[in-house]
């Protein structure tokens, strides 16, 4: 950054929520990756720290080519030759007076407002993202918010800031949970078991992986999760594993009573209800 030229940008964050202590806030806040001051100049290399859709995700890196408001960048985004220094009508040779005429027209009006930026609205980074197809995708990053939320909806602290850090470099824990298209890793000063994986895993391919001081006994696992994989069978394993073998059929010993209990629920409906008739003629006759 400090090798940069041109205009120092700076973007504080705003902070809100429901727990008026401001340490405590302020330590709930400090989990999240987005800082609570970031300063860019144009040609700072960034990277979102955000999911914004399919192509731009947490961990996408791009350059910040300028700085403009809202309404400057929407023409932008329609004419984005207007933007580059230099373009002139000269450029425009052979093509037919009615789209010079109208090219000139909109670089009049982009001008004008390029002077006028400073009170049209907050300037935001115009940021160049390479995305993982190999396009290119310019968007005006503006801020993102992060939420430390109750089940109830109570929102205990909330963090408005750009979705952007600088990406020249990133220490491994700040890099959990980042998808890289390239990387390079340096293993040197690894210290903590699992954390080479960490850095390892940001890689989406080997291709897009470079790592320098690599040693074998850095790459350390946890006992605990040594055991539970070992506590596992493999596919091959369950195949060698001898076959439960089937119980045989055991022929039921009844008893006297369970015959004559069986035997009473073969008796057809007809019987017990001339048994029924019985019984009630009997009592009619005892009085």
């Amino acid at each position: 950054m400090r090798g940069l030229v041109g205009k120092l940008h700076t973007y504080q964050a705003v902070d809100t929520g429901t727990i008026t202590d401001l340490a405590m806030r302020e330590k709930l806040l400090a989990n999240m990756m987005a800082p609570k001051t970031i300063e860019l100049k144009k040609g700072a290399q960034v990277m979102l720290i955000k999911n914004m859709n399919d192509g731009l995700v947490n961990g996408s890196l791009g350059k910040v080519v300028g700085f403009m408001d809202e309404k400057t960048f929407d023409l932008y985004d329609n004419h984005p030759e207007l933007f580059h220094e230099g373009t002139c009508e000269e450029d425009l040779d052979g093509l037919d007076d009615e789209t010079r005429t109208r090219f000139s027209r909109i670089k009049a009006t982009f001008s004008s407002k390029k002077e006028s930026s400073a009170t049209a609205g907050t300037e935001y980074p115009l940021v160049q993202f390479s995305l993982a197809d190999g396009t290119i995708q310019d968007i005006l990053v503006q801020p993102e918010e992060w939420k430390v939320e109750l089940p109830t909806g109570e929102v205990q602290a909330q963090r408005s800031q750009l979705p952007l850090i600088l990406a020249w470099a990133l220490s491994i824990h700040k890099a959990q949970g980042q998808t890289l298209e390239r990387v390079k890793i340096d293993l040197k000063r690894v210290f903590e078991k699992g954390q080479a994986y960490v850095a390892l895993s940001r890689a989406t391919t080997q291709a897009g992986l470079e790592v320098h001081n690599f040693d074998k006994n850095k790459v350390m696992a946890h006992p605990r999760v040594a055991q539970f994989y070992d506590s596992l069978y493999s596919v091959n394993q369950a195949m060698k594993h001898p076959k439960v073998v089937q119980p045989q059929a055991v022929k039921k010993v009844t008893t006297a009573e369970e015959e004559y209990m069986g035997d009473e629920q073969t008796r057809s409906w007809e019987q017990l209800v001339d048994d029924d008739d019985e019984l009630e003629a009997s009592m009619a006759a005892y009085g």
